[in-house]
């Protein structure tokens, strides 16, 4: 038989990690949230994340329902994840991305390019180096 005093104790020891875990419940649902990814943009892009603009860079993760606003000569492109292809948007143009889709509200139509992508998986594998766009010589 385990004495009440030490269930007393594991319950309040559980009760304060859980609690200072730093963890809320919305953080872990904002992680379900993401859209996709940016994979190469030029120009100055905005994004409107809960009200608040930020500039858009190369990797960053797009959450649902975020508005994007390009700038004259402006190009983003981005992984959809739902769509699983690249799109590009070009400036001028108002943009609103969500898990079902791209939304243009102004501006140029969006291209979807036929190369394919998927959600980044975090590697199993550590150290190496990765590279775009550059050939191995021996």
């Amino acid at each position: 038989m385990i004495p009440s005093d030490v269930i007393r104790a594991a319950v309040i020891f559980a009760t304060v990690l859980g609690a200072g875990s730093g963890l809320s419940p919305s953080a872990a649902q904002e992680s379900a949230t993401d859209v996709g990814f940016v994979e190469a943009m030029s120009g100055r892009v905005v994004a409107f994340v809960r009200g608040s603009p930020v500039l858009v860079d190369v990797l960053d993760v797009i959450s649902e329902r975020t508005r994007l606003d390009l700038l004259a000569n402006s190009e983003l492109r981005l992984c959809h994840y739902r769509i699983g292809r690249f799109v590009t948007m070009r400036g001028p143009a108002r943009i609103t991305v969500s898990a079902d889709g791209i939304t243009v509200q102004a501006g140029n139509p969006v291209d979807v390019s036929p190369v394919t992508c998927a959600l980044v998986q975090t590697s199993k594998y550590q150290g190496g180096l990765v590279a775009r766009g550059v050939t191995f010589k021996k």
